[in-house]
């Protein structure tokens, strides 16, 4: 009994209940195959890219403000990073296109000669803490560190150790000089100071996105189709000192497709099909956000989309986009004030619960005496009968 007890306490709980309501809603005329967004340093301005090179700026508190951007080449952008100066960005796609928006005159160019990379199909982009290199990403576990140069070429350097799944997504830590990548079948690596590449683990699960969040904790946080939760715990002596450990989440319907930074130490989970969880990296713990059951009785036709990213606008509130391009507003009901308080106080309590009852059935098994006077005073007749024949034979 209290092996089970403890393995219910070490599962993450996930409840179908949402914290959040769907609000107003921004539609696009066609579908704009949106592949996904990237927020500015600022957090003021929202890069989103998609098929055809689609791209556009909108602003974070105002999406209905839209700035289109223009590209020559038509590939697919497959993911997005701005330098954390926030002044330009680097867009991958297909074909190794690489292009390179600045935002003082809202261009958008490609950078560097798309035979740099095999023409092949970039699917991840990061810059380091420095700004001084990108790390880039593709199909069959391609990896390269590239920055641009001052005749408006690209500077390309492979990196060393490869694996050869799909690069899913990278990120980098907003105060170590770590990068941490996820494969889809190589597992989790950490990127060093140094461009080295080193795999810690976790090669048994299909990963699909990893973040840093940006309040300088020593994590990084993966999640992979199959509906699992990786906390990488980053150590300043490098990644041969990292850590991978690995959660699954129960009670969700659906895949674990991206994440997206929500604030401070939380981030969203995308699911598909249209529901929204969140996990809390300092409490390693996942909550319920938005239930495709709520998201269908707001509106069934957006339920049907595909959630792309989300932002923040304040405390457990922002956008979400879908493939489409729809734009959905969401904020807390008010009740999801204490959805987590209530599933953290409740595991709390739950914990020296636990201690106390494995105490007390220790000692209630050890001493006859204490089994005697407990039988005496919850037992039935019977219990007490037999009870006290037991007592006449020891004597």
């Amino acid at each position: 009994m209290v092996t089970v007890m403890m393995t219910v306490l070490l599962s993450p709980i996930v409840n179908a209940d949402s914290a959040v309501e769907l609000d107003s809603i921004i539609s696009r005329e066609n579908d704009l195959g949106i592949q996904g967004i990237a927020e500015n340093p600022e957090g003021d301005r929202i890069l989103i890219y998609g098929a055809e090179s689609y791209a556009e700026i909108i602003f974070a508190n105002n999406p209905e403000i839209r700035i289109p951007l223009s590209a020559t080449d038509k590939q697919t952008m497959r993911h997005a990073d701005w330098h954390p100066g926030g002044g330009t960005a680097f867009l991958v796609g297909d074909e190794g296109m690489v292009l390179r928006y600045t935002s003082d005159d809202y261009s958008l160019t490609q950078a560097g000669e798309q035979l740099n990379f095999g023409q092949t199909q970039l699917t991840a982009v990061s810059w380091n803490t420095a700004g001084s290199w990108a790390y880039v990403g593709g199909d069959d576990g391609w990896l390269w560190r590239i920055r641009a140069e001052g005749d408006g070429g690209l500077e390309t350097h492979l990196i060393d150790g490869r694996g050869e799944g799909d690069i899913t997504s990278i990120d980098c830590h907003n105060d170590l000089m770590l990068c941490v990548i996820s494969s889809s079948t190589d597992g989790i690596g950490i990127i060093d100071r140094d461009h080295v590449l080193t795999w810690i683990g976790g090669s048994f699960y299909p990963w699909t996105s990893v973040i840093c969040p940006a309040n300088h904790i020593q994590y990084c946080v993966s999640v992979s189709s199959d509906q699992q939760v990786g906390m990488i715990e980053l150590h300043t002596a490098g990644a041969l000192e990292s850590k991978l450990s690995v959660s699954d989440i129960k009670g969700v319907e659906g895949k674990f497709t991206h994440l997206s930074h929500q604030e401070d130490s939380r981030s969203l989970i995308i699911v598909a099909p249209f529901a929204l969880l969140e996990h809390n990296i300092k409490e390693n713990a996942t909550y319920p956000w938005l239930d495709n059951e709520d998201a269908q009785s707001f509106d069934a036709t957006i339920s049907g989309e595909r959630i792309v990213g989300t932002w923040n606008t304040g405390k457990d509130s922002g956008w979400l986009i879908t493939s489409r391009g729809t734009m959905v507003e969401f904020h807390s009901t008010e009740e999801s004030g204490g959805i987590g308080i209530v599933l953290g106080g409740f595991i709390g309590f739950l914990i020296p619960l636990t201690i106390a009852m494995l105490i007390i059935t220790l000692a209630y098994t050890a001493s006859p005496k204490m089994q005697y006077w407990m039988t005496m005073k919850f037992g039935n007749k019977q219990e007490k009968r037999d009870a006290k024949r037991k007592g006449r034979r020891k004597r």
